[in-house]
């Protein structure tokens, strides 16, 4: 789901984002304006009543309600940023307008929008009682900066940065070492499943020197691959009006296991940019290799020597 615009209002840059609720006005007020409800999909907790004027506090920062008009408004500034929700009743349910008025040097829009997404899915979660824990909820914002880097014709390359400190797989001894990399997209099963089977396709997004052949195939649910020896799984479900992918890569080499992780971190990265219609080269993806692989190294704790080695030799990064 994609609710976020990018908009200039009063002379700054803002994000919109309307969603349809199915729920009262009422319910939802309490969501969006009680601390308790709050802490259980807000990125922060505002200690307020509310009253209007009132000033509070947040992560160290202060912050001062700017308008009031229960059930329909609270507006408030926070960190130097502004911030509203507004609520109108719609089809049974109610419809939310969230506006946040940001700094650009903390970041741009379209990385703001994407965790924006996902907090308003838990708030989703909260209301319809299913809720989502900050870290699954973010799982999809790599992929959903992606898509609002093309939507609001931005550069995706800070957002891809940020996200690059934080490694998406995970190493598993059992069976022996196996890397296995686990997300919800926001896209139909069809299209993430062509993004990975169809040739074409996958050749934007997986290492350019792989040989590869595929050892088994269920349409548009599993796909196994060999690559050089190594056998990779991908394994696709229907998620709602998405999809939940399922990668495995099972190999001998431990001590390479920080390596292996960096280069699919990289290769994930380009594909979450091919699904979103935008693209990411190879080369240009391996710029951020270093950062990925010692998160990877710290993790896993393997001496990291082993893939910095490697990295100095790849043909595409000899001139770094």
């Amino acid at each position: 789901m994609m609710d976020g615009t990018l908009e200039t209002i009063d002379g700054r840059q803002a994000l919109r984002f309307e969603r349809r609720l199915a729920h009262p006005v009422a319910r939802v007020w309490r969501a969006v304006t009680e601390p308790a409800e709050l802490d259980r999909w807000f990125v922060a907790t505002p200690q307020w009543t509310p009253v209007l004027h009132e000033t509070f506090e947040a992560y160290g920062q202060r912050g001062e309600i700017t308008a009031l008009d229960p059930p329909r408004l609270i507006a408030w500034t926070w960190g130097g940023e502004r911030y509203s929700f507004e609520l109108t009743p719609a089809d049974g349910g109610s419809m939310l307008v969230f506006l946040h008025f940001f700094d650009e040097t903390r970041g741009p829009g379209a990385q703001h929008a994407a965790g924006w997404e996902s907090y308003l899915d838990r708030l989703d979660g909260l209301l319809g009682g299913r809720e989502l824990s900050e870290e699954e909820a973010h799982r999809i914002v790599p992929e959903l900066s992606e898509r609002y880097a093309v939507a609001m014709n931005a550069d995706p390359g800070p957002a891809r940065e940020s996200y690059a400190r934080y490694g998406p797989l995970q190493l598993s001894l059992e069976d022996g070492p196996a890397l296995r990399f686990i997300r919800r997209y926001g896209y139909p099963i069809e299209r993430v499943w062509r993004a990975i089977s169809d040739p074409g396709e996958r050749k934007s997004w997986f290492p350019s020197d792989a040989e590869t052949e595929v050892v088994e195939s269920d349409p548009p649910r599993l796909l196994v691959l060999r690559f050089w020896g190594d056998p990779l799984r991908f394994e696709l479900e229907p998620d709602g009006d998405g999809c939940r992918l399922t990668f495995t890569h099972t190999f001998a080499d431990r001590e390479g296991a920080a390596r292996t992780a960096a280069g699919w971190d990289r290769c994930i990265t380009r594909m979450d940019a091919h699904l979103a219609g935008g693209s990411l080269g190879e080369a240009q993806a391996l710029e951020l290799w270093p950062t990925v692989h010692e998160r990877y190294a710290e993790a896993f704790h393997l001496d990291p020597e082993l893939g910095r080695k490697a990295f100095r030799l790849h043909p595409l990064t000899t001139d770094a």
